[in-house]
């Protein structure tokens, strides 16, 4: 099942590359409420390692994570990456570059936990 989220998630991060709106939404859970969206409003660029680049590798980090009450993501947990371990570093530091628009409930910002995202590296040229 996570290989068809795997592929599924690298398509669409694939297909959106290059749009002029960039605004993403990611689903998590909160807990006594359910499903919610989380909004992403600012993110740093993924670091391409230099060893994928000189192998001329693509490829794509599943990381499931938390997004806290102020915004940030935390608890990162790479779900998986293809190939095995050459962007797992990168993906884990990309994951501190993120800030969501925090989640309120009754009027309180709250926790989302386990959120999906998938972080693709994809050689140019």
């Amino acid at each position: 099942m996570i290989s068809r989220i795997f592929s599924a998630c690298v398509l669409a991060a694939l297909l959106s590359v290059g749009s002029a709106s960039w605004a993403e939404t990611f689903s998590g859970q909160v807990a006594g409420v359910g499903e919610v969206d989380v909004e992403l409003v600012v993110r740093g660029t993924p670091k391409f390692p230099r060893r994928a680049k000189s192998y001329g590798v693509s490829g794509a980090v599943v990381v499931r994570f938390s997004v806290d009450a102020e915004g940030n993501a935390i608890s990162p947990v790479i779900v998986e990456s293809k190939p095995r371990r050459m962007f797992d570093r990168s993906a884990m530091r990309y994951m501190e570059t993120l800030k969501f628009k925090p989640v309120e409930v009754d009027g309180k910002a709250t926790e989302v936990k386990d959120v999906l995202m998938t972080v693709a590296y994809v050689l140019e040229g």
